[in-house]
């Protein structure tokens, strides 16, 4: 059967692995790429979508001729992935899946839309291939594990999901050629090597996720040999300057890590960037990962109050151990990328401050700020509904339209609000600003919310991750360019 994917800004790593376990089932795969570029440096710049028109984009679906449309879909691009596949739905009366964290969330909400026949939950690869598979016989598909399925009555089939996939290694590795075709690889591959997450944070879409497989084998991992053998291949074939592993927690298995070192440092031997948590920068982890090529980690802090880290965020260490996780990495001469997230309920301007506090005391390469932002069911989305910082009709609106952005807008009906603008705009620029100028900026946090902190939050956006931003303006005309050249094969 002929499958065409929908994607907008960045390359996706469930549309990889989908792509190539379908086409593995010898299915035609293909997507249909928007470089979203409005928003693909952070910043609301809706007037650079013009480059690539919508029009064009809906052009390659009717050509395609597919035999069904697939969207993945996060929470805060919901309202646009609506809008495209009613566009398509007006264009093409083809069934049309969507999975991915929202649906995956809010399968009750997604399932009610006109435009959405299926909706996957969890893991989609089995459960795809199913779909396809009866679709091709013209069999029932009412009752298929993971997907809930509206007939043509309008009736809702809702069924349990399947285990997630133990063994990861079977799975084909990603296929990164739909997105390279678009220029969407930069020199800098992201690759993950395995799924899910040790830990339940309370604002994290994983912990909700775990709660749907009961936390059986929520946390899985690919062989070296596997990961090594995608590697390789991506070497040969992209030729990166550099590789960006996007696990949640990269280096939680020191057996793991030391084999992967021998075989990277033989095999590949390129700067590497991962995630790593105060917990798991221990010595003997940063000492294989420095003689592995990591030129950089993510340290995610969130805060730097201990009550909101242990009561509201569930990430249970003190500052201290911070500071000695960050004292270490930059021993070791890895760069640190810090993160933090500003406007949690219950979250104080002193306690904001304290953020600032205890990020000037880790010596980081740069540090990323974000606004709590609601993902729907987790945890500590619900707390706030609970304690009045959510009102229902803002819930609705976020599951209904994907509402807001953790870049740019906070939700909450906080009672500090102002303040976490503006420490969330100027926290980057803070860290990287040279000592006898940040008393300059301390005052500007005491100022009223205005223009200057907006003016400020532009100059902190590339500082977030500063490789990152480079690497995203050099390319993205690249990304212009091919994208353009595609459509125009139409």
């Amino acid at each position: 059967m002929r499958v065409l994917f929908y994607y907008s800004g960045a390359e996706n790593f469930g549309i990889g692995s989908l792509a190539a376990f379908l086409k593995s089932k010898g299915h035609d795969v293909d997507l249909v790429f928007d470089p979203g570029l409005g928003s693909n440096l952070f910043l609301n710049l809706s007037f650079l979508n013009r480059l690539v028109s919508e029009d064009t984009l809906l052009k390659k679906v009717v050509n395609y001729k597919p035999d069904i449309i697939a969207f993945s879909c996060i929470t805060n691009q919901y309202q646009k992935i609506k809008d495209v596949a009613n566009k398509i739905k007006s264009l093409i009366n083809l069934p049309i899946i969507i999975g991915g964290i929202h649906p995956t969330s809010v399968p009750e909400e997604v399932i009610k839309e006109e435009c959405f026949d299926i909706v996957c939950v969890g893991e989609g690869e089995e459960a795809f291939a199913e779909l396809l598979y009866r679709l091709e016989k013209k069999e029932s598909i009412s009752n298929i594990k993971n997907l809930w399925v509206k007939d043509e009555d309008k009736n809702i089939h809702k069924n349990e999901v399947r285990p997630l996939i133990k063994e990861l290694d079977k799975i084909p590795y990603p296929d990164r050629s739909l997105f390279h075709q678009y220029g969407v690889l930069t020199s800098r591959i992201v690759i993950m090597t395995g799924r899910g997450c040790p830990f339940e944070c309370s604002f994290c879409v994983n912990s909700f996720i775990k709660n749907i497989y009961e936390k059986k084998n929520f946390l899985r991992r690919r062989s070296v040999e596997n990961v090594m053998e995608e590697l390789i291949f991506l070497k040969k074939k992209y030729k990166p300057k550099a590789f960006r592993f996007e696990d949640d927690v990269f280096a939680h298995n020191l057996k793991w890590l030391k084999e992967f070192r021998i075989k990277y440092a033989e095999n590949i031997g390129l700067p590497f960037h991962c995630n790593l948590t105060p917990t798991t920068a221990k010595d003997s982890i940063l000492g294989e990962l420095k003689m592995a090529g990591c030129e950089s980690v993510s340290m995610g802090v969130q805060s730097g109050d201990k009550r909101i880290r242990e009561n509201i965020l569930k990430r249970h260490y003190s500052n201290e151990a911070i500071i000695d996780a960050a004292k270490r990495i930059n021993k070791y001469g890895i760069k640190l990328l810090t993160e933090f997230i500003f406007g949690f309920p219950t979250e104080t301007p002193k306690e904001m401050w304290e953020s600032v506090e205890l990020n000037e005391k880790l010596n980081a390469y740069s540090t990323a700020s974000f606004i709590f932002y609601p993902f729907p069911k987790t945890e500590l989305t619900q707390y706030s509904v609970r304690h009045g910082y959510l009102t229902k009709k803002s819930m609705d609106e976020i599951i209904k339209t994907g509402k807001g952005s953790y870049h740019l807008s906070c939700l909450l009906k906080h009672p500090y609000i102002a303040e976490i603008y503006k420490f969330s705009s100027i926290l980057p620029l803070f860290n990287k600003m040279p000592g006898p100028f940040k008393p300059l900026l301390r005052a500007v946090l005491n100022m009223k919310y205005g223009y200057i902190h907006k003016l400020l939050h532009i100059f902190s956006m590339p500082l977030i991750d500063i490789h990152e931003f480079i690497i995203r303006i050099v390319e993205i005309p690249k990304m212009i360019i091919k994208t353009r050249r595609v459509l125009r094969k139409i």
